[in-house]
């Protein structure tokens, strides 16, 4: 396959309804969607796996498409995408709802809705949005400022598979770019789209092209890839969505829940973390790993899965890998850089020899940030989160469980969620003080951290009035220790650098130490206040 040419834009006039279906053809779209090399693209549609289960031959086509919204991004901020395709002869129009998984819905795999009308032109048809079924989500105020923002053209080879005669999957390999003006990015991806069956088979078909070929799961739309291009922001980080569990929430669901948000969180954080500019991208990604670790903890003797288990301590090994380059991100964004822009505060450091340790911090820096993106983008990542996907959906875990362990994974999340936050409430034992050395200070932050999480996860059991004063206790007392052991963690780096001024060095300890000393006197009244707080489980 070779990339199409950029092409150009079509004509900014909107043309009236009469062409337009009267009612739109309304669909919801299941997709899993991974990236590769251009290189291998070509090679995708002619694996032997794939083609022992395809229904009919591959076929090819160039797609042409317009995206279109306001200048001040009305469609964007409603969270819908405005698109008119060119397939062959035809032209369809077609609005569609950006990322709008729920919680509900399986990590990686976008779900959206669509709706589509055959259309006269390549300019929009505004008659068609008067459909009812759409009310509301173009605003009436954009139907007169649409413009085209950018075009998507590219060679689309489909192919129909069948692993059972249940199951429906369309593999589109899409080869080409999107362009803006005069930018562009490239469109190298593979797209499995559902059409029958179950969700589980996308990630088994995810797994078998990623044993053949290195993908890396994307997790942005075209129309999120264009508007990046348009507007020329940097992807940030992404906190994780409120899970939404209830008392009518089984065991085996909260579960299912809990991992899926910590995959989808991981995921979401990874095109920040890739773009290096903004260190909370791959601090989240950190964090996801984190509450998918304590969480799957927590429910393993009820799960008691050998492979889960394989494939959770594979994220600790890839978190681990991580870790450096958070270190270095927190002691260069948050001490050397805030150092440099506030002349007071580094009135007894000499400039020159500070920007001096700032480079050679940078430059040790950059050796763990290489790694922790190669980690990001090793097969290996992406073949542990497909793995952990698919065996959550597959549900076996639970449909093979003997009968007490099904017994209890199918009873309500309730009858363990109060025991088990108990139990991390009784690790923190109960001193009136905190612990005034530093290697205690950080085992009562992690214990403190692994409270916090498991409270996370079930808050949405209990009722608001109870959940809401203890998290404003705790979240100060857990940032004021985090603060802290960044601390530690950030004059241990600073010893480490070779060739810095020792005078500079001692100087930014000090400046660390003087920060943290602040901290520290702060933690006894924190600590004091989140312990007269009521846990809003008992």
């Amino acid at each position: 396959m070779t990339p199409v040419s950029p092409p150009t834009a079509p004509p900014n006039s909107q043309q009236p309804g009469p062409e337009a279906h009267s009612t739109a053809s309304t669909f919801r779209e299941v997709e899993l969607k991974l990236h590769a090399a251009p290189a291998d693209l070509a090679r995708v549609a002619l694996l032997p796996g794939l083609l022992a289960i395809a229904d009919g031959p591959a076929s090819t086509q160039r797609l042409r498409t317009a995206y279109f919204d306001t200048p001040d991004l009305k469609l964007a901020a409603n969270g819908v995408a405005l698109r008119v395709r060119q397939e062959g002869e035809r032209f369809i129009q077609t609005l569609k709802t950006v990322n709008s998984a729920s919680p509900g819905d399986s990590a990686a795999v976008a779900v959206r809705r669509e709706w589509d009308w055959i259309v006269g032109g390549e300019a929009v048809d505004v008659g068609a949005l008067a459909d009812p079924s759409v009310a509301g989500l173009v605003p009436a105020t954009a139907l007169d400022a649409l413009d085209c923002l950018f075009i998507t053209d590219f060679r689309r080879t489909t192919l129909l598979l069948r692993p059972d005669p249940l199951t429906a999957v369309e593999l589109a390999v899409d080869d080409g770019g999107v362009y803006a003006g005069g930018n562009s990015l490239p469109v190298s991806e593979v797209e499995l789209e559902l059409k029958a069956g179950k969700v589980a088979s996308l990630f088994d078909l995810a797994l078998t092209l990623q044993t053949a070929i290195p993908m890396r799961i994307g997790t942005e739309s075209k129309a999120e890839a264009g508007l990046r291009l348009v507007t020329g922001r940097a992807p940030g980080p992404v906190d994780a969505e409120p899970l939404g569990l209830s008392p009518l929430t089984t065991v085996a669901e909260a579960y299912r829940h809990i991992l899926r948000q910590a995959l989808r969180q991981f995921l979401a954080n990874e095109s920040c973390a890739l773009a290096g500019g903004d260190v909370e991208g791959l601090h989240r990604m950190r964090v996801a790993l984190r509450r998918l670790r304590i969480a799957h903890r927590l429910f393993a003797p009820l799960v008691a899965s050998p492979e889960a288990d394989r494939l959770v301590e594979e994220s600790r090994g890839l978190a681990k890998r991580l870790g450096p380059a958070r270190g270095w991100d927190v002691l260069i964004s948050g001490v050397i850089d805030p150092l440099l822009a506030d002349p007071k505060a580094a009135s007894d450091i000499d400039r020159a020899a500070l920007e001096r340790l700032a480079s050679l911090a940078r430059s040790a820096g950059a050796g763990p940030a290489r790694e922790a993106m190669a980690a990001i983008l090793a097969p290996g990542c992406t073949a542990m989160v497909l793995g952990l996907a698919a065996w959550l959906e597959h549900g076996r875990w639970m449909s093979e469980a003997d009968g007490d362990r099904r017994a209890t994974l199918s009873a309500s999340v309730t009858t363990l969620a109060g025991g088990w936050l108990s139990a991390r409430m009784v690790k923190l034992g109960k001193t009136a003080k905190p612990p005034e050395d530093a290697k205690g200070r950080d085992k009562l932050r992690r214990r403190l951290r692994t409270l916090r999480y498991t409270a996370d996860f079930f808050r949405g059991l209990y009722p608001e009035t109870g959940t809401l004063p203890f998290f404003a206790a705790l979240e100060p007392l857990q940032a004021a220790l985090d603060a802290d052991q960044d601390a530690v963690t950030g004059a241990r780096m600073l010893g480490s650098l070779t060739g810095a001024d020792p005078k500079v060095v001692g100087a930014v300890a000090a400046w660390i130490d003087r920060q943290s000393d602040k901290r520290r006197k702060a933690v006894p009244d924190l600590w004091k206040r989140f312990r007269a707080v009521p846990p809003f489980w008992s």
